[in-house]
């Protein structure tokens, strides 16, 4: 294997470069510990599993980090709780106070496949909750050591207990802050931190667009984690981080198109953010006159009707404007024009189609 030159440029983050050489002087340097759900059965969001971080290096990247660190109390309007290990959360929460149900990064029991280089692994003889008594694979090179969660890293032994989880409740930790996730998903807080940490984010294709595989747990350190462009898009818009949140969105736009973008208009996930919303909009404006919007707008707007869509009424007069427009813009110029604007104020007295 060849080493890089000195001269190369990795494009590494400063403070990632800090931790490294933190590292090298054995400093103990992972003293926050966030706690969220992998995974979810038809009821409850479940299996909660940990990442382990510097708060130093989140608090120079993100303005949210530097935030909740500042105080030791987190407030109660976040969707975050200091935890201990008695907590009850660890048990899994329902999915409707999980927040987001169609979550793709929570992995769905029924999905779960174990091939037979996997092993079943239960969980914690002092845990009672039977929903995690279940056959979780686990990667076959785990006694290889080449499992981020067995790495012995400045002193902090990340092994896995006898008859533990796999980086599972509190498991193989040291000391240090740990904080409860109970509206993420494990695989998308996993690469919000590698985001961080490198300055790098992959994304998983729609499901919609058909060309997305099935994804195993992400346990192993020797790939790129990659998580649902949603799910990232929801969190990075919570976190105001706006360079991911950017970077997820043009990921979600490369994956539209018109085999399903009226599918995608249809999804909650679509009403809950008006730029999602706005950006299928405009493309949907751009493939009006295609066959397949032809042949499955009508369906569309028949839902509309029958109230079946509560963001319905923001879809028709998204697009009723666009088409305005793009093909009647002379006229909309003419009727501000004669209708008149009040010069002073700036404020519209009628042209009610110009904004």
């Amino acid at each position: 294997m060849s080493l890089p030159s000195s001269n190369s440029s990795t494009g590494t983050p400063p403070w990632t470069k800090e931790l490294l050489r933190k590292l090298l002087f054995a400093e103990d340097i992972n003293d926050v510990h966030f706690h969220m759900f992998a995974r979810r059965s038809k009821l409850k969001a479940l299996d909660s599993r940990v990442l382990n971080a510097n708060t130093a290096l989140l608090e120079n990247s993100s303005k949210y980090f530097a935030d909740l660190f500042s105080s030791n109390v987190i407030s109660p309007s976040t969707a975050m709780m200091n935890v201990e290990k008695s907590d009850e959360i660890f048990d899994g929460i329902d999915l409707s106070e999980y927040g987001y149900e169609s979550d793709s990064d929570l992995e769905d029991d029924t999905d779960i496949v174990v091939s037979p280089s996997q092993t079943q692994v239960i969980a914690d003889s002092d845990n009672d909750n039977e929903d995690l008594d279940t056959c979780v694979p686990t990667e076959p090179t785990l006694e290889e050591g080449h499992d981020f969660f067995q790495q012995n890293v400045s002193g902090l032994s990340f092994e896995r207990p006898a008859g533990g989880q796999p980086n599972g409740v509190l498991c193989g930790l040291g000391g240090g802050r740990h904080i409860f996730i109970k509206d993420g998903a494990f695989r998308t807080w996993y690469c919000l931190l590698h985001f961080l940490y490198t300055g790098t984010a992959e994304f998983a294709p729609l499901r919609s667009s058909g060309k997305r595989e099935p994804q195993g747990f992400p346990f192993s350190a020797t790939e790129e984690p990659k998580c649902s462009p949603k799910s990232m898009y929801r969190l990075a818009a919570k976190l105001n981080i706006e360079e991911l949140r950017d970077r997820a969105i043009a990921f979600i736009r490369s994956n539209i198109d018109e085999s399903n973008l009226l599918q995608e208009l249809e999804t909650g996930f679509t009403r809950r953010h008006p730029a999602v919303l706005e950006m299928e909009l405009d493309l949907l404006s751009e493939k009006v006159a295609s066959p397949l919007i032809v042949e499955g707008l009508p369906k569309l707007m028949t839902r509309i009707a029958d109230k079946e869509l509560p963001h319905g009424a923001g879809i028709i007069v998204g697009l009723h404007m666009r088409i305005l427009q793009k093909h009647y813009s002379y006229q909309l110029l003419s009727n501000a024009s004669s209708f008149g604007m009040s010069g002073n104020s700036g404020k519209k007295t009628r042209g009610k189609y110009v904004r």
